[in-house]
């Protein structure tokens, strides 16, 4: 066998098993239920309404220019539509396919950066399979998955191989491109950290700093001409308005707080603490593991006590007590709170590259924590944004692990820093799934994410006792058990949410009625805001009119007395289950699908006529509608 063919067979095998677990896993996640509102219908809307009005440029919403995102998502399902026909199939197939590259993406970057400590490649993807956030807003269309890809794989242009030390400057270019035409140019806080810090992590940046930056920056300039490229025809195209948002507002929108615009933007803001508080969260179950956090300051503090530390460290240790003091005392002071994180994050960057580390941690140290920084210091936070670091963030703790069973070999068997706290944990949640339906019964417990699952939960309950028994086994192997109880114990969630609350996010009903009113060419409102959460499913083809107030409501029926309004009632009443013509839940309210001559009547104080057919009520089984007023 030659060698090339050799190093082929290898690397085969090294994605067995995690690579057809998590496939298999992901591909009954994905389709045991419809795409979720808002997430996935709004990218599917998107989709919809370019491919049936030929708009290949420019992406639109409702009738409008969508600046939110670029265009790179949007091809790529087109791409299968024009294969295999409309369908939300392909594209649920697609975020499977962008996630399995992702995995294997972290592992070749795990290779190339631990050249001599394989054991990283192998256990960086198993860790990143069992995130749980990463692995249910992956079965998401979504753009976040796709430039968590590009990232991934524009960082590994960065890395030296054996036989090339050099960056591939031209891929890698490419890759920022290509990144930059899924989600604009946040693309770019991504990436450029590595390569900015790329001397203090990579031996040949070091030796030729005028060719690591000179040729970067044609690289950094050549993703740019490839955005450009779609933007400056798609501007144009797309109109004033479209072109202001797409070059300026959109992203400074998310970047500055109480920016005014015409239309309000996605700017989901939250204070600079925010990603501290959730990072727990995003990083489950691995920061319940209790040997992971000792690998950690094990790993990366070897030497903290060195000449100069002790400055940086105390700076960081008045950061965090006084971002704790605002967090108890509910202070909100944002310039405060800046310069707290500043005070944190940066002598934390300058003390840990000042250790005696190997050059894969100092990558790693040089790509999250500036990241981590410039997103906690961005007003626009959501939990997604940082889901290109989490494939950095697993090969952190798989790169901590494997220094602590190296350098300290009975820290890493210390049966006390196991997964038994996850073992226990999932133990008490399996007792409480096994209460559960007692808990209603009597009273103690209601509401839709109890009242819904109580008939399930004793099944379910099985599954976590063995998951917490499988937890509270020692010996080898302890981080693929983590990996699979947290795959199997996120999959087993997914389907007791399919099978208890998803008829309360499923749409469908709505959406084929409006689809049919559309085709019948009658005009359609929304009260309120609306994200498009019917135009695929419905497969609608003109745009749907946002209402705002009851006398805009008046002007609609006026206008369109054969249109239909859609109300968002966070209660029904009586003339709901009366005049109406589709009432069913979503989430924890109810839509209601209106006659606009029969809801103008009601706002004005009349009677409605009697309908010709009965109200349509997507019938749910928790009786819900016997707490009408």
């Amino acid at each position: 066998m030659s060698v090339s063919a050799y190093s082929r067979s290898e690397t085969l095998r090294a994605l067995w098993p995690w690579l057809p677990l998590w496939t298999l896993v992901a591909l009954l996640a994905i389709f045991s239920h419809g795409p979720m509102p808002l997430y996935s219908t709004r990218t599917l809307a998107v989709a919809w309404e370019m491919w049936s009005h030929g708009h290949w440029l420019v992406p639109y919403i409702n009738g409008e220019p969508y600046s939110e995102k670029a265009p790179l998502l949007f091809w790529l399902i087109h791409a299968g539509w024009f294969v295999f026909g409309v369908s939300d199939v392909w594209p649920r197939a697609l975020e499977v396919l962008i996630g399995g590259t992702q995995l294997v993406l972290v592992s070749v970057l795990a290779r190339r950066l631990f050249p001599n400590r394989p054991w990283i490649a192998k256990g960086a993807p198993w860790m990143l399979l069992a995130l749980s956030y990463a692995f249910l807003f992956g079965q998401q269309i979504m753009y976040d998955v796709l430039l968590a890809t590009w990232t991934l794989a524009a960082l590994l242009c960065l890395t030296p191989k054996l036989d090339r030390t050099e960056p591939r400057w031209l891929l890698f270019g490419l890759c920022i491109g290509a990144g930059l035409l899924t989600k604009g140019p946040v693309m770019f806080l991504h990436i450029l950290f590595p390569w900015l810090l790329g001397p203090l992590w990579n031996e040949w940046a070091r030796e030729h700093r005028a060719r690591w930056y000179g040729r970067g920056v044609l690289s950094v300039l050549l993703g740019g001409a490839i955005l450009l490229a779609w933007a400056l025809p798609a501007g144009f195209s797309g109109g004033d308005a479209y072109r202001q948002r797409l070059f300026f507002t959109q992203t400074a929108g998310r970047v500055v707080k109480g920016m005014q615009h015409a239309k309000p933007l996605q700017s989901h803001a939250h204070p600079s603490w925010w990603y501290l508080i959730y990072l727990p969260v995003l990083m489950f179950p691995f920061s319940a593991w209790p040997r992971a956090s000792v690998a950690l300051v094990i790993a990366l503090f070897q030497k903290p006590w060195r000449a100069g530390m002790r400055v940086g460290l105390s700076l960081m240790a008045v950061a965090a007590l006084g971002l704790l003091s605002l967090l108890v005392f509910h202070w909100h002071a944002s310039q405060l709170e800046h310069l707290l994180i500043l005070l944190l994050l940066v002598p934390l960057l300058i003390v840990l590259l000042r250790q005696p580390l190997e050059s894969g941690l100092h990558f790693l140290l040089c790509w999250l924590l500036p990241c981590f920084l410039v997103f906690s210091l961005i007003s626009g936070k959501q939990a997604y944004y940082p889901l290109p670091e989490f494939g950095g963030g697993v090969m952190l703790i798989a790169a901590a692990v494997a220094v602590l069973r190296e350098r300290r070999p009975i820290l890493a068997d210390n049966a006390w820093l196991g997964t038994w706290p996850l073992g226990v944990g999932g133990i008490v949640f399996a007792v409480f799934l096994f209460a559960l339906p007692a808990l209603v019964a009597g009273n103690h417990l209601h509401g839709e994410w109890f009242d819904g699952p109580a008939a399930y939960s004793r099944f379910f309950g099985v599954i976590f006792l063995l998951l917490g028994a499988l937890l509270l086994v020692r010996g080898r192997g302890e981080m693929r058990r983590l990996a699979v109880a947290g795959l199997v114990a996120t999959l087993a969630l997914n389907t007791l949410f399919t099978l208890t609350l998803w008829p309360k996010y499923d749409l469908g009903p709505s959406a084929r009625m409006l689809g049919a009113a559309d085709i019948a060419q009658r005009p359609i409102a929304h009260l309120g805001n609306y994200d498009g959460q019917f135009h695929f499913e419905g497969r609608l083809l003109h745009p749907i009119t946002e209402l705002w107030g009851e006398q805009a409501v008046k002007e609609f029926a006026q206008a369109h007395p054969d249109g239909l309004i859609v109300d968002h009632p966070e209660k029904l009443d009586a003339s709901d289950l009366r005049y109406a013509l589709l009432v069913q839940p979503f989430r924890s309210s109810w839509m209601v699908i209106w006659p606009a001559a029969s809801l103008a009547d009601i706002y004005s104080g009349r009677t409605p006529p009697e309908p010709t057919q009965p109200t349509h009520i997507y019938p749910i089984p928790d009786g819900r509608y016997r707490s009408q007023p």
